[in-house]
């Protein structure tokens, strides 16, 4: 995999209706309730598509993250490690989809990182 390009975003607000009403008026995206989840698929049309999502209690503010692909978690949770940033969550599978998880930088920044299904 070349450049490990962003691949998906994901809205936490505060309000999820009302964030979804701003969304769909200012960039026309549709919006799909994820079974057996309290998530929301966005549909922007072209990718990469994202998620909106209630803030958890443990997010200190609204906010909007980025997620990259790669192609192995584990070795790029590995990588970010050696380069002084810290794993905040670590891989979490996605039933069917693939799985994700989140680090750090060294100045505090948030990254999520995804990875396809594995064959």
């Amino acid at each position: 995999m070349v450049g490990n390009p962003l691949c998906h975003f994901e809205l936490m607000a505060l309000d999820v209706e009302k964030a979804k009403k701003f969304y769909g008026a200012v960039f026309d995206w549709r919006f799909e309730s994820m079974p057996g989840m309290d998530y929301t698929a966005v549909k922007t049309g072209a990718a990469p598509e994202g998620g909106l999502m209630l803030k958890p209690k443990e997010a200190p503010v609204p906010s909007l993250g980025v997620y990259f692909l790669v192609e192995n978690i584990e070795q790029t949770l590995e990588k970010v490690q050696k380069a002084n940033g810290r794993v905040i969550k670590p891989r979490t599978p996605i039933p069917e989809m693939g799985a994700w998880a989140m680090f750090m930088d060294p100045d505090g920044i948030c990254v999520g990182i995804f990875e396809a299904p594995r064959k």
